[in-house]
């Protein structure tokens, strides 16, 4: 438990504190924001739209093996497209990602706007892409409670991905109209 989740006032002024292990090499918070190699995740999801990732090579860790060799992993950017409150206290969400299976939701942030409502249980409907948890995944993380449509979320992967790697393949499976993409 943070100080941050116990005062929620204070994400206002002071950044969530980040896992650095879990996080690419050279990964920066600040409170409305997620920065990676001097890359603004908020400002990439403007620019590129929503998903998107970026790839940085992974932090070391304190005490590494001789041969230790750094790999490449991925912060994803989502964006909120519909929330429901089902009952008092509880957040479900639909992103308009999938949620890969090397995603670290422990270390998801709200970006592009401070929040200071108290944390609630999130739920995610979005399938992961190995369809292991169903429908409804309940995030290990919990999430402000005033998360509204549109808002931007941010999380690790302890993998590199690639764009198609986020891109919410779950449409088609639930027998809603999908458009396709031309190049």
């Amino acid at each position: 438990m943070t100080l941050t989740a116990l005062l929620p006032t204070l994400r206002a002024s002071l950044p969530e504190p980040l896992h650095s292990l879990q996080w690419p090499a050279r990964t920066e918070a600040t409170t409305d924001d997620v920065i990676v190699n001097a890359v603004s995740m908020r400002r990439l999801a403007e620019i590129a739209g929503t998903p998107c990732v970026h790839t940085a090579e992974q932090s070391r860790p304190a005490f590494t093996p001789p041969h230790w060799q750094p790999h490449d992993v991925t912060v994803a950017v989502a964006a909120v497209l519909t929330v429901r409150r089902p009952r008092t206290g509880t957040v479900l969400l639909e992103l308009d990602a999938a949620l890969p299976a090397c995603a670290v939701l422990d270390q998801i942030r709200l970006i592009g706007r401070v929040s200071t409502a108290p944390l609630a249980p999130t739920y995610v409907l979005t399938p992961c892409h190995d369809g292991t948890e169903g429908p409804f995944h309940l995030l290990p993380a919990p999430l402000p409670s005033d998360v509204r449509d549109g808002d931007l979320l941010c999380f690790p992967c302890a993998a590199a991905l690639r764009h198609h790697d986020v891109v919410e393949p779950v449409r088609a499976e639930l027998g809603a109209p999908t458009t396709p993409v031309t190049s």
